[in-house]
């Protein structure tokens, strides 16, 4: 059964490791120790995300699904999570830097050329890779089903 919770400190090593292999260092990730979220999947630890929000918008990074665990959605789920606590604090935009683009495009992000965007960016999650900047306002994001 799939479950996505906040990180306990027993998560601390895991998420460590899983940012270590994919993006370099995790000490920025640190940080921000209080808006991750860890992955399980049966169980198992499978991936995590975070989520800083900081003036009024959101920015969103370290959303890394394990190898062993790939292709079966969970990195949407955990972006869908990410984005719904955006949401439930009045966030209405929620940036990422474009590492894996046709993901974050996906998800309802758009490419930004805002270069202040990418800036702010690099300030909140330290020095990333990516070139590109994405943007998704939450305003109608979460659509309340309707009855009839």
């Amino acid at each position: 059964m799939l479950q996505i919770r906040k990180i306990r400190p027993e998560d601390i090593s895991f998420v460590m490791e899983l940012a270590a292999e994919k993006v370099g260092t995790g000490v920025k990730l640190l940080s921000n120790i209080e808006n991750i979220l860890i992955c399980e999947n049966d169980n198992i630890k499978c991936g995590c995300g975070c989520l800083v929000p900081l003036n009024g918008k959101g920015y969103m990074s370290w959303v890394i699904v394990d190898e062993n665990h790939r292709r079966k959605k969970l990195g949407g789920a955990i972006t869908k999570s990410l984005l719904n606590i955006a949401d439930r604090k009045g966030i209405g935009e929620v940036y990422a830097a474009g590492i894996c683009e046709d993901f974050l495009k996906a998800m309802g992000f758009e490419e930004t050329e805002n270069k202040s965007s990418m800036n702010e960016i690099k300030e909140v999650l330290g020095d990333i890779n990516a070139r590109k900047c994405y943007k998704v306002s939450l305003k109608d994001y979460f659509r309340p089903c309707s009855h009839k």
